[in-house]
């Protein structure tokens, strides 16, 4: 009878091919649906992955987007490692993101027009702040009241999508804009502008602190005490405290760190390079959706 068995130690050489491997398989798998729908699967892939870096018209512009997007992400992956291996799952890290981001832009917006470099920092922290102020929700519910974190963290989203969109319409509205909804463009401003730091590679202070907090977050899992502690807590077939903690102090760290890293990207990120309108903005038109990973704005509303 066959059995798999877990390796003792990791594969060096499946750890470092299993990300082009999936890359690879996405291409396969997304080539023969794009063949099923009667279209070229080949040109398909290239306008997927080859054009947004190295076609002569749109790559300049494509490129640094990677980075300005992968930032946010990177933190919030990062996050949802901490909290996966503490066995806290939390999947509301676009309202922690959108509340992190409303936050820190009131915070500079309440500071308008100074020009202050110290605004931008305390954007960073307010917004840091807000993110997980706002997942301690979910943290509190869960320990107190053995709600699940799951579902709490997940509707705290269209909270705070409300609250958004009441910031756009309402107490962030840009008095200047004649009526339309949305703030004002925090990029014009000196105070809270977030440059890129090399001109034409979409690298700005938000890039910058999700490298800094990847190397970090291995440090932290693999020779911190916390970070084996963080996996030990997780691994254990039931919730318990390990000794000398408290397990609603690990619940509410957990999801605390889950939320406190894309939170403050929240702010450095849709202030970032080649903005178009780094603002709260909205536009609702039938049921709102959010795209926070995208341009346009700290947090943007499309139909």
């Amino acid at each position: 009878m066959i059995r798999l068995e877990k390796r003792p130690t990791p594969s060096r050489f499946w750890t470092l091919s299993t990300p082009v491997i999936a890359v690879l398989l996405t291409m396969i798998a997304g080539g023969l649906m794009f063949a099923a729908l009667g279209q070229d699967p080949v040109e398909a892939i290239r306008v997927i992955f080859w054009d947004p870096l190295f076609h002569p018209q749109f790559a300049s512009y494509s490129r640094p987007q990677l980075l300005v997007k992968a930032g946010p992400l990177i933190l919030i992956a990062i996050g949802l490692s901490l909290g996966f291996r503490a066995g806290i799952w939390n999947i509301g890290a676009e309202g922690q993101y959108i509340i992190g981001a409303i936050c820190g832009a009131a915070f500079g917006l309440a500071l308008y027009p100074s020009e202050n470099v110290l605004i931008f920092p305390g954007m960073v922290i307010i917004g840091a702040l807000g993110g997980w102020a706002w997942a301690m929700i979910p943290g509190v519910l869960k320990t107190r009241f053995r709600t699940n974190e799951i579902l709490v963290s997940l509707l705290l989203v269209y909270v705070a999508e409300a609250i958004l969109a009441s910031a756009a319409t309402s107490w962030l509205r840009n008095p200047e804009a004649r009526g339309f909804p949305g703030s004002r463009n925090l990029a014009r401003h000196p105070g809270t502008d977030n440059p890129e730091l090399i001109a034409g590679t979409g690298m700005h202070w938000g890039v910058v602190a999700a490298f800094i907090a990847v190397i970090g977050a291995y440090v932290l899992l693999n020779r911190h005490v916390l970070g084996y502690q963080i996996k030990l807590a997780g691994q254990a077939p039931a919730p318990r405290a390990l000794p000398g903690s408290s397990l609603r102090a690990w619940c509410c760290c957990a999801l605390g760190c889950r939320a406190q890293w894309p939170a403050s990207q929240a702010c450095s990120k849709c202030r970032g390079p080649r903005a178009r309108s780094a603002s709260i903005s909205t536009r609702a038109t039938g049921s709102p959706r959010s795209s926070w990973p995208s341009w346009g704005g700290c947090i943007r509303w499309a139909s």
